[in-house]
């Protein structure tokens, strides 16, 4: 049954993301699993793209970003760092923090990963007009830019 739009500002914004983001986790799990290599959680493979992204980061920024505690950070990064995936170095800046970069394997896993993701992506996009797209990600974005203000 289809929503009725008009109704749609007495939707929980929360509750009905949280459930797509559910149904996407779920999704992008069954699909590293089944097609990747190195085997990565959800949450390891954002860790190793942000890690990607941004050379030399500091574990304290990651757990800030990421919105997890320190350990649980800490525990994800050793998972990454078992697989040869990230390296710790000693920031020559602060001895008593160590720098975090992505190695070359890292990089070719993540790559393995965003062309898993995409794959995933025009799978679930592929039957929306492109009209209906740039209105969906302007709205993401629009609802993103607000919550950064609250």
């Amino acid at each position: 049954m289809q929503p009725n739009y008009s109704e749609m500002k007495e939707v929980l914004l929360g509750t009905t993301v949280g459930k797509l983001r559910n149904k996407l986790h779920r999704l992008m799990k069954l699909r590293y699993a089944s097609e990747a290599d190195t085997k990565l959680t959800v949450e390891e493979f954002i860790l190793l793209n942000m890690i990607g992204a941004k050379t030399d980061q500091i574990l304290q920024n990651i757990a800030i970003a990421t919105g997890k505690n320190k350990s649980v950070v800490m525990r994800m990064i050793d998972s990454l760092e078992s697989k040869d995936l990230v390296k710790r170095t000693v920031n020559p800046e602060d001895r008593r923090e160590n720098l975090l970069s992505i190695t070359e394997k890292g990089e070719k896993v993540v790559v393995k990963y965003q062309e898993i993701e995409k794959k995933l992506s025009s799978e679930l996009l592929q039957d929306l007009s492109p009209e209906k797209l740039a209105v969906f990600f302007e709205v993401i974005d629009e609802i993103s830019h607000k919550a950064d203000g609250i």
